[in-house]
């Protein structure tokens, strides 16, 4: 571990070595809080914004999903708050490639590092922009320089409901596999993917990370804590 990793291990303590990721921690950190208040506050010129105002979960137990990055682009797209749209952010080196599958976030849902959480899309390249729906079928743990950033696997449905797509071994060592690569061009940041969950942690995670959207937004700065 050089210096900077040191370093940003020391600032952010939530790391591998301490973490059950199965047990996701029910304490958003301070710098998450403020994020949070923030993105309200960006929000607030939209009548209608998708993040703050679109439900993580649907009657019929399925997960919304904002498509941030469709399977296979190499543009790194995220979603500006106060334009309710997404911008890029940067391109994607060739000798990494594109994204191993469809790649957005959760609706009313801010996770550790200040971001809303994460969600993977099983199945063809998804439209930018687009919000579908599917069920859960796993979790993909994974680690940051910001510590925790596992990420929800779901698969859209056909019309009796049933997932279209599976979370098979390959599909987890390619997926995986991107994820422990797509930094790799910035220096002083990493990721690490040590392995993955079922889908009912994959659930637990959303149902945290929405908890925290709506008891924390007071508590910009401040560590919060809500009850699992």
């Amino acid at each position: 571990m050089n210096l900077r990793h040191l370093a940003i291990a020391l600032f952010f303590p939530i790391t591998l070595a301490a973490q059950d990721f199965s047990r996701p921690p029910a304490e958003l950190p301070p710098r998450a809080t403020t994020a949070l208040a923030t993105s309200l506050e960006r929000s607030k010129p939209h009548r209608q914004h998708v993040w703050r105002d679109t439900a993580p979960i649907n009657a019929d137990r399925t997960v919304n999903a904002f498509i941030e990055i469709g399977q296979g682009d190499r543009r790194k797209f995220e979603f500006d708050m106060a334009a309710n749209a997404l911008k890029i952010d940067r391109m994607i080196p060739e000798k990494i490639g594109g994204y191993a599958v469809n790649y957005g976030y959760v609706p009313q849902t801010v996770s550790y590092d200040g971001d809303p959480y994460d969600a993977l899309v099983l199945g063809p390249p998804l439209t930018e922009g687009a919000l579908v729906k599917g069920v859960i079928v796993g979790l993909m743990y994974m680690e940051d320089e910001k510590g925790i950033d596992s990420k929800t696997v779901l698969s859209r449905v056909d019309a009796n409901g049933r997932p279209l797509h599976q979370l098979t071994p390959e599909l987890q060592r390619e997926i995986g596999d991107f994820f422990k690569r797509y930094k790799l061009d910035q220096p002083g940041l990493f990721s690490k993917v040590p392995g993955w969950g079922t889908a009912a942690e994959g659930l637990a995670y959303i149902q945290l990370t929405h908890r925290f959207f709506l008891e924390c937004r007071n508590r910009a700065g401040s560590a919060c804590t809500v009850a699992k």
